[in-house]
């Protein structure tokens, strides 16, 4: 094999466009028809939005306030019936187009992007790469109002901006590496999204419009992007899914493939949504003459607190499906420098938390960067503004959080490539944005001297 694999020529860089198209369809036709079916379903959906957001729980109980949110959702009720004609043929031609649908949209970067130069380990013994974990709760917006975060394009737009004053700071080479130290790094606590950024995955951005307005920022940023992804429509079970998976996974190294699988168990309020796993290969340079390849695997696990038996469940399937999307994808010879798993797992632990509290999202500490950084350092501060253990849960001393949002990673055992943390990052720069703190990984790859 190592012979055939020297007399390769080399890689590429940047590697041509593989067999990612930018449309979910395999035809013209149908990316239009299912354009149709969507625009003829959004004056249904956006009045039953509204509908949504005046049943949630009001921040100010004002009589002016209720008036004007009455008057709101009877417009929005007129709305929905009248849009109801143009909404039943729209879900009959949506429904049958999903069969057609590859689950994931594929924004390309601009042809002024470039990616980083290739990483050769014979010239640059160790590179850092970056990742972010983060989610963002834009749902739909009347769902969004029960987490006490309305609004969810402005919030898109305000993410967008937070997350490219990281990805401005980006550098690379082995200036980027800390000289390695031993022990294992402690998490950190910062009010600044992590510098030097390479791979971003956001969850919940249920919300195509808001995803859109992410697609918008990061694509010309940072560089290609997986977005609108799940497998919608009618599943097996049979499962009626309705909302994707709510994941999005922006890459600054070119991608080669990509692939979702669905989770067959989902429940409650979690069964119209077509959770899963979200897997990406990503080229990182290039070993005598061979590919350097990157794993991301990204996932958000089962909501609801009493069905850890399904998180459970999920978690063995995604396993097992990295494992089968990285066999498929790996050529003969080359070097893999990590296999990372991004995402909110909602498995609680005993950690200062990442989940915040929604009854304070929007007190002037927690809505600044800095101050909740400052105020999360203290117990006093985490009591106020991190959610609490499960109910009915004993009290830790010291108090602890709930720690839902995690990024794991690991190398190949005898490559020749070798993963360790740098550093661990907990970030308050999305602060009264969303309901979680991002999490960050820096992660130092080296090749043995």
């Amino acid at each position: 094999m190592s012979c055939r694999g020297a007399q390769q020529s080399p890689p590429d860089w940047p590697p041509a466009p593989g067999a990612l198209r930018p449309s979910p369809f395999p035809h013209p036709v149908l990316h239009a028809l299912h354009g149709l079916a969507r625009a003829l379903l959004f004056p249904a959906y956006w009045a039953l939005d509204q509908l949504l957001g005046y049943w949630a729980p009001a921040t100010r109980a004002g009589s002016l306030e209720r008036l004007s949110a009455a008057a709101r959702a009877g417009a929005a009720l007129l709305l929905l019936l009248i849009s109801l004609p143009l909404a039943l043929p729209g879900l009959l031609l949506w429904l049958p187009l999903q069969a057609w649908r590859r689950p994931f949209c594929y924004q390309p970067p601009p042809q002024s992007w470039a990616p980083p130069p290739p990483w050769r380990p014979r010239a640059e013994p160790a590179r850092c790469f970056g990742f972010l974990s983060a989610n963002l709760c834009l749902l739909p917006d009347g769902l969004a109002r029960f987490s006490n975060l309305p609004h969810s394009q402005r919030r898109a737009q305000a993410v967008g901006a937070a997350l490219l004053a990281g990805l401005r700071s980006s550098r690379y080479g082995t200036t980027d590496c800390s000289p390695p130290q031993a022990g294992t790094p402690r998490g950190v606590l910062a009010a600044a999204v992590p510098a030097g950024l390479d791979f971003v995955c956001l969850q919940e951005v249920f919300d195509l419009r808001a995803a859109r307005h992410l697609v918008r920022r990061l694509a010309p940023n940072l560089g290609p992007v997986l977005y609108d992804v799940g497998a919608f429509g009618l599943r097996a079970g049979p499962h009626l899914k309705l909302l994707g998976s709510g994941l999005l996974l922006a890459s600054r190294f070119p991608l080669l493939r990509a692939a979702f699988r669905s989770f067959p168990n989902g429940r409650r309020e979690d069964a119209l949504a077509s959770k899963g796993l979200l897997s990406a290969q990503a080229q990182l340079g290039i070993l005598d003459g061979l590919r350097i390849v990157g794993f991301l695997h990204c996932t958000h696990l089962h909501a609801p607190r009493e069905d850890g038996p399904v998180r459970c469940k999920q978690l063995a399937l995604l396993l097992d499906w990295a494992e089968q999307f990285e066999a498929e994808s790996r050529q003969d010879g080359e070097a893999v420098a990590f296999s990372v798993l991004l995402g909110d797992l909602n498995f609680d632990n005993c950690s200062r938390g990442t989940l915040l509290s929604t009854r304070v999202l929007h007190h002037s500490e927690a809505s600044s960067p800095e101050m909740l950084r400052r105020a999360l350092e203290q117990e006093e501060g985490r009591r106020l503004y991190l959610a609490g253990g499960p109910a009915g849960s004993r009290p830790a001393e010291p108090w602890r959080g709930r720690r839902l949002d995690y990024i794991l990673y690991r190398g190949v055992p005898g490559a020749p490539l070798s993963p360790e943390v740098e550093q661990v990052i907990f970030s308050t720069a999305l602060a009264g944005l969303t309901d979680h703190l991002a999490v960050g990984l820096r992660l130092r790859v080296s090749a043995p001297s």
